[in-house]
């Protein structure tokens, strides 16, 4: 019997580990795992302990990127149920049970999970105790930053009896990050804005998932200095700041003359939902912010 432990940095925002705009995600093309029997002891990104008979085989998945990244796995077989952000096709059979924060209880208790997938964090208090009183297990992520997004892979490959898948996808990752730190080294670095949008407009700060992939790609944060995460900013402090390129999801979500000498980039929001489509998104992005095909 093996403790899988999933530790997770102090990082990304709730909104994006939600990732409220969930775009599909293909799953990864791997030979079948047969599901172990045994029991199955994890620890979440909470630091609670979890015991499970066996591989959970009735899903409830109140985070799209982990959804997405049990899709990753071959595991989504086992979902019952999604969340009303979770509009992928593949996904269009399933009963939503609201949101991924304060969802429907009955309905989660109508669809008899075995296992319930939560966001780590304090938004939202109230469901993890109403689950332990209707005595349905849980677990909870938090991918807030890179490494996080490979525990959580690890924990969801654990409690699905899709280890090996799992080592594999975080395995991909890696490589595919690394090959993009390798084909954009011999590129300028660049100031970058990173706007989520919103009025004022929500920028990505230090330690976060977000801010992690523009270093990568060859991007310094504009907003390193915030003092939180994620936070709006004012006209006056975007105008301060010397900057290169503005990424923005929606370049409607963004008031150019803040930056008259920037240039201004859609990336879409892809990046913006840390699972198993990092690598593309990451890829995306650096094109886009260096305005040249990469590769």
């Amino acid at each position: 019997m093996r403790l899988v432990r999933c530790r997770r940095a102090p990082t990304l925002a709730w909104a994006l580990a939600l990732g409220l705009v969930a775009n599909a995600c293909a799953p990864a093309e791997r030979e079948s795992e047969a599901p172990s029997t045994a029991k199955i002891f994890v620890v979440d990104a909470t630091g609670r302990e979890l015991s499970l008979s066996g591989p959970a085989s009735r899903i409830i998945s109140l985070v799209p990127s982990a959804t997405q990244a049990l899709r990753a796995l071959g595991a989504d077989i086992f979902l019952v149920g999604r969340t009303d952000f979770d509009k992928q096709d593949w996904l269009a059979h399933l009963p939503s049970v609201g949101g991924g924060l304060e969802p429907n209880l009955e309905a989660i208790l109508s669809l008899r999970p075995d296992l319930v997938i939560l966001f780590a964090g304090d938004q939202d208090v109230r469901t993890p105790d109403r689950l332990d009183e209707l005595g349905i297990p849980h677990i909870a992520i938090r991918p807030d930053g890179i490494a996080d997004v490979y525990a959580a892979a690890i924990l969801l490959g654990a409690v699905t009896g899709r280890a090996q898948a799992a080592s594999d996808l975080v395995e991909e990752i890696q490589t595919g990050l690394e090959e993009l730190r390798l084909a954009v080294a011999p590129l300028p670095r660049l100031r970058v804005l990173y706007v989520l949008g919103g009025s004022p407009p929500w920028v990505a700060g230090p330690g976060t998932f977000i801010d992690e992939i523009l270093d990568l790609v060859g991007g310094d944060n504009v907003f390193a200095d915030l003092s939180t995460l994620y936070g709006s900013v004012s006209p006056e402090e975007i105008r301060a700041r010397r900057i290169d390129v503005v990424l923005v999801s929606d370049v409607s979500q963004f008031d150019a003359s803040l930056s008259p000498a920037a240039r201004i980039a859609e990336s879409g929001s892809d990046l913006e939902i840390p699972g198993p489509g990092v690598v593309d998104a990451a890829w995306r992005v650096a094109e886009r912010m260096h305005g040249t095909t990469i590769r």
